[in-house]
């Protein structure tokens, strides 16, 4: 039979593929397969089958308590099986006056089931990364306050405790208890992490993120005892993180750190003399590079976190700690250094952040410091200039680990305009730096912007004109409710049609091995982003209605790729449309 119904057929597709495991999407296309057949297509035919296609849909987000209680009976199937049962749970439906026996189900399912198979499965982080990841996925569109309480936060530390230390999954009941924000959770979020943290440090620092955010929590639910989290120096500079910015922004009236000044300074101490050790001898104490900017950030992190306390807390008896501090070699740690003296009188802090400001890796702290002291007069005048004060800004963001981790020997401005830019009501002072690092003989360069946005490609872009270098951090940096990208096996069953159609048309006009990088959704247009070659040389084809934007590559290293190329695409539209208004 010749099916003529596309459309109905075509809403199907795509809402199965939506919100279904394949198995069961195969089995139940033949059902809607078998209803339409039966009716001939008539439109009563249809209606029956989207009735019966939408209710499977509504039935198959089953509740995940059912789905969970499941689960034990499937750790013995194959595979395949076993897959479906666990896709079962990102696409099962969760109601908050579940939660509490949600929890009960876990904490069964936690417990030895079956053959060694079956419980190889039911313990694996693949599993529980699964169930415990939906539920803090579901948590900000639940009311947490009505549904945790005490015998739920019990429920909670005794499954944290179950899946043990090896577990790579656990610290999302940590992020459960956080978000929640009672005052039982809150206490049992912090004697979990001060007595059994999470083995990785990354893991528990996700835990802390709903405590920066929630505004509306009793400081005193998780201090002072999360400040006994010191197994791990990541965990403790997050504790004492979170006591500077409830202190600085008004929510705790004392410092929750107040009565351990002493040990604070102690620490500090102890810190401070460990990284000028690593400064002087650093094959010592790591085997490799790598090893050392490790330890380096670690101790730079807890210095910087008990610098600020010790600020915030007011008590100058530490001061002679923080003088040790400006002894170190490493800049940020001697500008917070000096800030915190001279919040507590000492005018030698005064005077090394006026010298700091010259570092242009931490000119901007300094120069803020300096501000926010009524000092600002006592920095060189060269390093309050516009100009040097956005050295500084790309300085520091180079500096971060998302970046490069380290700043730039060199900053050379090769450009500074004022024009429109996206997002700015009016023109925007711009500037364009070369960066370069160099390590022995070899060296890396690229050109990084400051002003408006603060951003480095770690490609070079030396080779394009000054107009396109422009663009392409306009195209990166644009926000909007209509731009977004969507990566090539993400597309939706019409989508990766129009592609086809696009890819088609790209290889009549001449275009070889067409490879689609991603679809960039642009203020109601659909380009497709792909990977091609022409009269032999590689490139990137941007495609959308009957027009082909072609950029071939350059055969130099660290060239642009797809993705800044199409972020100069976007970004010439961008500018031209600001520099019309």
């Amino acid at each position: 039979m010749r099916f003529a119904c596309e459309a109905p057929a075509r809403f199907l597709v795509e809402r199965l593929t939506d919100f279904l495991p394949a198995a069961f999407l195969v089995e139940r296309l033949a059902v809607f397969f078998l209803i339409v057949v039966a009716t001939d297509l008539a439109p009563t035919g249809w209606l029956i089958a989207r009735f019966v296609i939408t209710d499977v849909i509504d039935t198959m987000a089953a509740a995940l308590k059912k789905v969970i209680e499941n689960l034990a009976d499937s750790a013995d199937a194959s595979e395949a099986e076993w897959s479906v049962a666990c896709r079962q749970i990102v696409d099962a439906a969760l109601n908050a006056d579940e939660l509490p026996s949600i929890m009960q189900s876990l904490s069964a399912l936690a417990m030895p089931h079956g053959s060694p198979h079956a419980n190889e499965r039911l313990r694996s982080d693949r599993l529980w990364s699964l169930v415990l990841e939906k539920l803090w996925r579901a948590t900000p569109n639940l009311p947490l306050r009505q549904v945790v309480d005490a015998s739920l936060v019990d429920r909670a530390a005794q499954l944290y405790h179950a899946l043990g230390a090896a577990s790579r999954s656990r610290h999302h009941l940590l992020r459960l208890l956080a978000a929640a924000g009672t005052r039982p959770a809150l206490a049992a979020f912090a004697e979990l992490l001060a007595s059994d943290p999470p083995r990785k440090s990354d893991d528990a620092l996700l835990a802390f993120v709903p405590l920066f955010q929630r505004p509306d929590y009793p400081p005193d639910a998780v201090f002072p005892r999360l400040l006994d989290a010191r197994h791990d120096a990541a965990i403790a500079t997050a504790a004492l993180d979170l006591a500077n910015y409830l202190t600085s922004s008004g929510r705790a009236a004392r410092h929750p750190a107040a009565d351990r000044v002493a040990r604070l300074a102690e620490l500090l101490g102890g810190l401070v003399g460990r990284l000028a050790r690593l400064e002087e001898r650093p094959a010592e104490f790591a085997a490799s590079p790598a090893d050392l900017n490790a330890m380096v950030s670690e101790s730079i992190g807890l210095i910087v976190a008990i610098v600020h306390a010790l600020r915030l807390i007011g008590d100058a008896s530490a001061t002679g700690k923080l003088h040790q501090a400006l002894a170190l070699g490493h800049r940020r740690v001697r500008t917070e250094a000096a800030y915190a003296l001279a919040s507590l009188g000492d005018e030698m802090g005064i005077e090394v952040l006026a010298e700091m400001a010259a570092e242009p890796v931490v000119r901007s702290g300094a120069l803020a410091y300096l501000s926010q002291l009524g000092r600002l007069d006592r920095a060189p005048e060269p390093y309050r200039s516009p100009t040097a004060r956005a050295e500084g800004d790309l300085a520091a963001r180079l500096a971060l680990p998302t970046y490069f981790g380290a700043p730039p020997q060199s900053l050379e401005l090769i450009d500074a305009t004022r024009r429109p830019w996206p997002g700015c009501r009016e023109p925007a002072d711009c500037y364009l730096f070369r960066y370069e690092y160099r390590s022995g003989e070899r060296s890396l360069s690229g050109i990084g912007m400051a002003g408006p946005l603060v951003h480095a490609f770690q490609v070079d872009l030396a080779d394009l004109p000054i107009d396109d270098i422009y663009a392409a951090y306009a195209g990166w940096g644009t926000e909007h409710a209509q731009i977004s990208e969507i990566d090539a096996d993400q597309l939706s069953p019409r989508q990766q049609l129009a592609w086809e159609s696009a890819s088609q048309r790209l290889i009549e006009r001449g275009y070889q091995s067409p490879r689609l990088i991603k679809l960039g959704l642009f203020l109601g247009e659909e380009h497709f982003v792909a990977a091609a070659e022409r009269h032999g040389r590689a490139g990137t084809a941007i495609a959308w209605g009957d027009q082909v934007e072609w950029h071939a590559h350059a055969s130099t290293p660290r060239s642009p790729s797809e993705t800044e190329i199409y972020c100069i695409f976007k970004g010439r539209r961008l500018l031209r449309a600001f520099r019309a208004d």
